[in-house]
């Protein structure tokens, strides 16, 4: 390992490690904030298990394979995060402020959408959330690319429980 990797901090000037990088420049990452962070390192320690048993004889050809493999099935899952991450922040911090707030327009925000609505949308999201089919290949399927447009413009359901107000009004009760 050669050095840690920040991401957003949860504390302001608190770091908030993310992941490791390598003396080849790999990174492995995990982002515990949808309990995820064990399962995608799971998906990496098969990874590196299958990448050793097939390479275990040339170390540059095992170098090469270990980045491919990890950004071609272990990075979609942590930047797909990353963004949903960076959309809840925005989110809050708008509510925090006061300003109105409306999620970017996104596949992944729509699927979210559409899975309030149709089951077929929501089991394809656990798949994405339980790390069992990346992203982009529930995506491009069929179905679920007709289920967002259908389905994943409309407005999300309202959340439930109190407003900002309501809860420091609760609070200093």
């Amino acid at each position: 390992m050669t050095e840690l990797i920040a991401g957003l901090p949860a504390i302001p000037g608190v770091p908030h490690v993310t992941g490791v990088r390598t003396s080849g420049g790999d990174e492995l990452r995990a982002d515990p904030s949808v309990g995820r962070g064990v399962t995608t390192g799971m998906v990496h320690a098969q990874l590196l298990r299958h990448t050793v048993r097939d390479y275990l004889d040339d170390r540059a050809g095992f170098a090469r394979a270990w980045h491919k493999h990890t950004e071609e099935l272990v990075a979609p899952y942590y930047w797909s995060q990353i963004g949903a991450d960076r959309a809840r922040l925005a989110e809050m911090t708008a509510l925090r402020e006061g300003r109105q707030w409306s999620a970017p327009e996104s596949d992944m925000g729509r699927l979210a959408n559409s899975a309030l609505h149709d089951a077929d949308a929501f089991r394809a999201l656990l798949e994405i959330a339980f790390c069992l089919a990346l992203p982009r290949e529930v995506l491009e399927r069929p179905g679920i690319k007709d289920t967002i447009e259908r389905q994943g413009h409309g407005a999300p359901l309202p959340t439930l429980g109190p407003d900002r107000k309501q809860l420091l009004r609760l609070l200093s009760a």
